[in-house]
């Protein structure tokens, strides 16, 4: 009795995994990123649970959407620890109407501007300029980060402490619900809720 006792007192307590909705405006790099990043992230001790969803172009829809999957999850004794939505600005008309729900409904609405590439260039380098839309996804090939709208294969997730980092600086005033200036980006939110921060 007393080996199995001190048998279990040696082992670390874990804390439960958080569990986080990250849906997303991209249906393909950005469900790719968090997926990915969701690995490098728990390789390193992290303990998140993420579930990517992806919808398409319009804010709006994004935030509806992670509510109703937020509200299924309830329902379903499954309910998530948190809610978090990734969206552009790009020249979205609804961008306003998903500030007010997300924050109605307490969802943190992470917005990139003016897209989410310029979150991966800062994985790359650690350069502030504003680029158009098309001169972002040229540099964002050219950097080996994406080929099309697919993540490569060897994205350097392992910098993502740099991009945060980057992110910070060009708007210290970072928060969800927000739309910084261009360039900006409001994932070091996401980065440090995965870490339990």
């Amino acid at each position: 009795m007393a080996g199995a006792q001190r048998g279990r007192r040696g082992r670390p307590h874990r804390q439960p995994a958080r569990r986080i909705l990250v849906v997303t405006e991209g249906t393909r790099t950005e469900p790719q990123y968090v997926e990915g990043l969701n690995r490098y992230l728990r390789s390193k001790g992290a303990t998140a649970i993420v579930k990517p969803v992806s919808v398409g172009k319009d804010p709006l829809k994004v935030v509806q959407k992670c509510v109703e999957k937020r509200d299924e999850a309830a329902q379903n004794d499954k309910g998530y620890d948190d809610c978090v939505c990734l969206v552009d600005v790009d020249e979205h008309q609804t961008l306003s109407a998903a500030v007010q729900l997300a924050e109605r409904e307490e969802i943190r609405l992470l917005i990139s501007n003016p897209k989410f590439e310029g979150w991966l260039r800062w994985h790359a380098e650690d350069k502030r300029s504003a680029l158009t839309s098309t001169q972002l996804d040229d540099l964002v090939a050219k950097l080996g980060l994406v080929k099309g709208k697919i993540l490569s294969q060897s994205f350097p997730f392992h910098q993502v402490h740099d991009a945060c980092k980057t992110a910070r600086a060009v708007d210290p005033q970072l928060k969800a619900g927000r739309k910084g200036s261009d360039p900006s980006s409001a994932m070091p939110i996401l980065v440090e809720l995965m870490q339990g921060a």
